[in-house]
């Protein structure tokens, strides 16, 4: 079997491919897993994520010594993909922040438009890039986190700004929130730019704190990706972020990340499914600093409780589960070695995430995986996943 070809060189091969020179730097942006607390940064609340060994690479050099004199084309990002024949094109500077929606880019090429929108203000210089990336797209392991954080990171230390970690995320949040439309909290970029060899990362989304929490030593990290992708999510997330507020302000709270316990008489303030919502959260806050407490001290098996609970929690009380998702924590919770097992990210579809005795991983997979294609018709890829440090730039010469 052929090995694969590490993100990097692929996109320094496609870099001087199409540019016919050198790249001069490369950014390397991780995917992450979120082992628990899920739905909770945009309550202001806890999360457990680790950065993973499944990277987005940008291999880039600054543009400004091209000639753009007759040529009907100014200063500008420029960035190609080994996904898509089509490049993302910015030109400099970048479209007002008011640009109304259609007339944006579309597709991946949002992402790194509004990426530079939210930079404008600083001093963009141009810069040409290739981008190659190992994350699978649409799964839940936050392709666009890292995209935007990539993105970013190019554009500040090209223009010799030195942001750090925290203002890089925001940056990147704002983003997706303001530009590509999706009203996501902070997990995704904290996790990805702050990511830590060996260790997951407990996240105070209100605070802004990251604190490593050491792995046990022999256990794995299993990313189960189901096969299956979510369309049309951004609304459904988006309702479940409205209903967490609307929920908070009738508890009379900034926010459920406020809230230890369901008040006395929640039920009577509160309609069924804001009472679903409401119980998760709290629920998940807490399983976060007991699956942190857990790692820390080695005990994988109640870590492993704590994500099944998890799951039963937002199938349950936050709806946002799925068949195959269901289907993959099922089928790796009976399998051999499994500690626990939980759906990982925003939901409906993409990735579960299993704890697994790493000396186990034979007979595991070999149980899960027709365990899984009998209950979804389908067939499932395992990634046993290192940790690995966040995002970050390399000078080539």
């Amino acid at each position: 079997m052929p090995v694969p070809v590490p993100a990097a060189l692929r996109a320094v091969r496609e870099f001087v491919a199409v540019y016919g020179r050198e790249p001069t730097h490369l950014v390397r942006s991780p995917a992450r897993v979120n082992l628990i607390g899920e739905h909770t940064d945009y309550n202001d609340g806890l999360c457990l994520p680790l950065a993973i060994d499944r990277e987005l690479c940008i291999a880039l050099r600054r543009a400004d010594d091209l000639p753009t004199a007759g040529t009907g084309i100014g200063a500008h990002l420029r960035l190609v993909s080994e996904q898509d024949p089509t490049p993302a094109v910015v030109g400099l500077p970048p479209p007002a922040v008011d640009t109304p929606p259609p007339a944006r880019a579309t597709g991946w090429a949002r992402y790194v438009e509004g990426v530079a929108v939210q930079l404008a203000a600083t001093g963009l210089v141009p810069w040409q890039g290739a981008l190659a990336s190992d994350i699978p797209l649409g799964a839940g392991l936050s392709s666009s986190a890292a995209l935007e954080l990539a993105v970013a990171l190019a554009c500040t230390h090209l223009a010799g700004s030195v942001p750090t970690p925290t203002e890089l995320a925001r940056l990147a949040q704002r983003a997706e929130n303001a530009w590509v439309g999706a009203a996501t909290g902070l997990l995704d970029q904290l996790a990805c730019v702050g990511g830590i060899v060996g260790h997951a990362l407990r996240i105070d989304c209100r605070a802004l704190s990251v604190t490593p929490v050491p792995l046990p030593a022999g256990l794995a990290v299993v990313v189960i990706d189901t096969g299956s992708r979510r369309q049309l999510v951004t609304s459904a997330y988006a309702d479940r972020r409205a209903e967490c507020a609307r929920a908070a302000r009738a508890l009379g709270v900034p926010a459920l990340r406020d809230l230890d316990a369901l008040p006395a008489d929640a039920a009577s303030r509160l309609d069924p499914v804001a009472l679903r919502r409401v119980r998760f959260v709290i629920a998940e806050n807490a399983r976060v600093d007991a699956v942190a407490g857990a790692l820390a001290r080695g005990d994988a098996e109640t870590a492993g409780r704590l994500l099944l609970a998890g799951h039963r929690g937002i199938r349950d009380d936050f709806e946002v589960s799925g068949p195959e998702l269901d289907a993959a924590v099922a089928a790796a919770s009976g399998a051999p070695g499994c500690f626990g097992a939980r759906m990982t990210g925003g939901g409906f579809a993409g990735c579960a995430v299993a704890l697994v005795d790493r000396d186990r991983l034979g007979p595991f997979t070999a149980v899960f995986h027709p365990a899984y294609s009998a209950r979804a018709g389908r067939e499932a890829v395992l990634h046993v996943c290192s940790t690995v440090a966040g995002t970050s730039v390399t000078a080539l010469r």
